[in-house]
């Protein structure tokens, strides 16, 4: 079976080239710390033949790499540079509908190319990142084969309007969590649950690293989604022995630096940048406290790599992380938005770290393995080419997504 798997960004030059600092061969040579590269690499070991497929600027044609994964740059159409440099930069996202214009625009940019890939690499099914934006509704309705939408916590203001329509074409909608994939259904869609996970052979705990009074988190620098703010701000809350190291580098990442300055925090944040999985790993293993304050979220990566690494975790309270987190059992949960509560969720876990930690470890491990999940996703993305499967798709309630102590 021959997978394509879209991206949802508008170019490969915007997001991992002026985002991530990537050049086409450092994504293709190294670039392996995102979700993409982790259901791909887990959907070949499972038979699926799996493709990234990428809108590029400037970028074009089809690479192989030692991952065995195979990545494809789309060819934007030409009219389309000057929205990215001028419009969309600046515009687009000052409202939701302005954003979803934005997905929309992009998506026609690409249509082309899309088309000849998905002849070309001879696929059999599409599957899109993030099925509430404009892009999902653009491309569903106009590619001659089975589409499978997923969520990964990208896309948080956005217009429904036109959700009925594209579900209605999906064979199905990946959601994170029980409440998510009600929602897919009250809008039409058929929905699976499947949540991200944890690959538990690569992030375990290591005893013989010792953890100090230091906060961490990994993310990208977008503070409306992340609300990395909220952190420095609890940072100036807790006592000087306490450090904050962010991995990660996004838009925000000088407005964060200067807020950490007028807080008096600079010399207890250190912001590391984009760092590789193994690097990561390290941090996770020797930090006192893991924090992720984000306004909203899928089952995040980071949160569960960071619990299967025996952190204690201080966590929003949001529906993605009510479902990983048992408030006081394996990890803390705390109200968005209130730096004063992050701060004394990270004393509490800080005091109750080695339990916490524990109970954090044998979640992911018990609930969240990748070993299991990503043959789950393979099942069902084989089961969507079975034109008289669709009862298939009806959601059925599974035990990942109860909480257990």
């Amino acid at each position: 079976m021959n997978l394509a798997m879209l991206l949802s960004c508008g170019s490969f030059e915007g997001f991992f080239g002026r985002v991530q600092g990537q050049s086409r061969q450092s994504y293709l040579n190294t670039y392996r710390n995102d979700w993409a590269w982790y259901y791909a690499r887990g959907l070949l070991e499972n038979g699926i033949n799996p493709t990234l497929y990428i809108p590029a600027l400037h970028e074009a044609g089809k690479y192989e790499t030692d991952a065995g994964v195979s990545v494809r740059f789309l060819p934007l159409d030409r009219w389309y540079r000057p929205f990215e440099q001028v419009w969309i930069k600046r515009l687009s996202r000052l409202t939701r509908w302005s954003w979803y214009a934005e997905d929309r625009l992009n998506a026609i940019a690409f249509m082309r190319s899309l088309r000849e890939a998905l002849t070309q690499d001879e696929i059999d099914l599409l599957y899109i990142q993030e099925y509430w934006s404009g892009r999902f509704d653009h491309v569903v309705e106009r590619v001659d084969l089975p589409v499978a939408g997923a969520d990964h916590g990208g896309v948080s203001s956005v217009v429904k309007l036109f959700k009925p329509r594209a579900f209605k074409k999906a064979v199905v909608c990946y959601g994170q969590t029980e409440n998510e994939c009600r929602t897919i259904e009250q809008y039409g869609g058929r929905s699976s649950l499947q949540p991200n996970g944890c690959d538990v052979s690569e992030f375990f705990p290591d005893p013989t690293i010792p953890r100090g009074k230091t906060v961490l988190t990994v993310a990208r620098l977008n503070n409306r989604h992340k609300r990395t703010s909220d952190l420095i701000r609890a940072i100036a809350e807790l006592p000087e022995d306490w450090t904050l190291d962010i991995v990660g580098t996004g838009p925000h990442k000088k407005m964060l630096e200067r807020l950490a300055a007028d807080l008096n925090v600079s010399s207890r944040t250190r912001f590391h940048g984009f760092l590789g999985r193994a690097e990561v790993r390290e941090f996770f293993r020797r930090c006192g406290v893991y924090a992720m304050p984000s306004a909203h979220e899928a089952v995040a990566l980071a949160a569960l790599e960071a619990m299967a690494c025996g952190a204690a975790v201080v966590l929003s309270q949001i529906r993605a992380f009510e479902t990983l987190v048992t408030d006081g059992i394996n990890g803390r949960l705390v109200p968005v938005g209130n730096p004063k509560a992050l701060a004394a969720g990270i004393v509490e876990a800080w005091e109750k770290r080695e339990p916490l930690g524990r109970a954090a470890s044998d979640t992911v491990r018990t609930r969240f393995n990748t070993h299991t999940l990503y043959f789950q996703l393979a099942e069902s993305l084989r089961g969507c080419l079975d034109q008289g499967g669709a009862s298939t798709w009806i959601r059925k309630s599974s035990s990942v997504d109860k909480v257990a102590p």
